[in-house]
């Protein structure tokens, strides 16, 4: 039940225990949904975990979890000892993704009465990376399912192997889209179905593709600053006007949005690039609003979300918005890895057919057997266990990595260190700058990046140099160890 100005109302939630949905998510759903249509207004106290868990017979540990949940996201508010209450939302952002229906995107395409498109259509490593190098983004590569990927590809040549002359679909597999979909609903909140993706070669192709798609939709493009840098190349090549948004500490201000019309803008909600920031969610509601409002789209580039290690993953913009404003890119790299150069795209289903079409000028579609092997990799529940496994090694790393700094410089001064496979260190004012750093540590066979050399870029020219990047991921503890007391005796 829960108290409403001194008067009791129940709390009516309905959990399935069988479902395929773990019960901490449903019990988020459900609050969330009746935060977001009302039914929950602001200032109304939850029930105590205690209670809740004893109703529905269920732990309380469970009950906690989603009340932290619902707080990292913005919905809910603690009140130290008071307990948990609904968080103040704006009417209009309530409105905006709780009471509308989703855009109508027109019916599904036919896919086999159109046309049939056919086309003719950083290297990895390098033998000059330094011996220990935080560069940002490498995955694990001891970490690579090797005995999995073995079996399936053996499965496949055994009994597929009349595909491998055959042309694909240049919108991808459609089990392996089908599949693509299933993990976003279920791990980012984005209700996308199979005939809204398209698989590319890695992100930086379905960023081309999206951009490229809506360029004559758009007269201006808006972008982070500092930004991943492969975005800054794109939108500097597309010969439009580009307005730079700078960020705080919480990623993007949206007060700096500009008023004009029909915008396309580039985020990394949720772990800026690379300041590593997680946009929250008021603003979140507010850069929707502005797309509304203004007639413009927004690039959710949701790189490397598969991992947070303090909390859940936190609901991709696209999820909020329902298939309207937001165009939605994902990759493999970071999670299977990098090599298998396969990534997607999320568009609203009323401009498949067109990014299929423009999908099948830049390509004929990718690898048949990377694609397959993948869909099995999902399909067979691999892909979540390693997941699992990657999530562990990395908050390991991390948890390694911080401790060194603090042990060698006193308490240091990070962000992005919530999740993802990097995080950023903003350096005392004695310290020399980052990049005076970076060629110490270069010279001693370390690598460490200043924001101008770790694959992003500032467009304000005048930016500060007191910050580095360090990713994490590809480095064990024993060399992470090494490394900081190298950087503490260049220092």
């Amino acid at each position: 039940m829960v108290w409403i100005n001194g008067r009791c109302s129940k709390l009516e939630l309905v959990l399935k225990v069988d479902a395929a949905k773990p019960l901490q998510t449903q019990f988020f759903d459900q609050i969330r949904g009746m935060i977001l249509d009302g039914r929950l207004a602001a200032g109304v106290a939850l029930p105590p975990t205690r209670n809740l868990a004893t109703r529905y017979g269920v732990s309380r540990n469970t009950i906690s979890l989603t009340y932290d949940r619902l707080v990292a996201e913005g919905y809910v508010a603690s009140r130290s000892t008071k307990g948990f209450y609904v968080a103040e939302l704006r009417p209009d952002d309530l409105l905006l993704i709780g009471n509308r229906a989703p855009a109508d995107n027109g019916p599904r395409p036919d896919e086999a009465n159109e046309a049939v498109l056919c086309f003719a259509g950083e290297p990895g490593g390098g033998s000059d990376r330094p011996e220990l190098d935080f560069w940002v983004g490498r995955s694990a590569s001891s970490s690579f399912p090797l005995a999995v990927w073995r079996r399936i590809v053996g499965r496949l040549l055994e009994r597929e192997s009349q595909h491998l002359t055959d042309y694909s679909d240049p919108a991808g597999l459609q089990e392996l889209r089908g599949a693509i979909a299933d993990y976003l609903g279920r791990s980012r909140g984005v209700a996308a179905s199979a005939d809204q993706i398209i698989v590319t070669s890695g992100g930086q192709e379905a960023l081309n593709l999206v951009t490229e798609l809506l360029k004559p939709k758009t007269k201006k493009l808006c972008i982070e600053t500092p930004c991943y840098v492969g975005a800054s190349m794109v939108f500097q090549s597309e010969g439009l006007r580009i307005d730079p948004i700078p960020l705080d500490r919480e990623g993007l201000k949206t007060v700096s949005l500009p008023d004009s019309k029909r915008n396309l803008i580039y985020v990394t909600p949720s772990h800026q690039f690379p300041t590593g920031a997680t946009l929250p969610l008021n603003r979140r509601l507010a850069l929707l609003r502005w797309a509304e409002e203004t007639d413009s789209f927004i690039i959710e580039d949701d790189y490397d979300s598969d991992f947070r290690y303090d909390g859940p993953p936190l609901m991709a913009l696209a999820g909020l918005d329902q298939g309207r404003r937001v165009f939605y890119v994902g990759t493999f790299s970071k999670s299977v890895g990098a090599g298998l150069r396969i990534g997607f795209a999320v568009v609203p289903r009323r401009y498949w057919s067109e990014a299929r079409l423009l999908k099948a000028r830049m390509s004929n579609g990718q690898s048949w057997m990377e694609q397959r092997a993948l869909t099995q990799f999902l399909l067979e529940g691999h892909f979540d266990r390693h997941l699992r496994k990657l999530t562990k090694v990395y908050r390991a790393r991390r948890d390694c990595l911080i401790a060194a700094l603090n042990a060698h410089f006193g308490k240091v001064n990070l962000s992005g260190h919530e999740g993802g496979l990097h995080l950023v260190w903003h350096l005392p004012t004695e310290f020399p700058s980052a990049r005076v750093i970076q060629e110490r540590a270069r010279e001693k066979g370390v690598g460490i990046y200043a924001f101008s050399s770790g694959a992003a870029f500032d467009f304000d020219d005048n930016a500060p140099d007191n910050a580095l990047v360090l990713g994490y991921s590809s480095l064990d503890e024993e060399q992470i160890l090494h490394a900081v007391k190298i950087i503490s005796e260049i220092v």
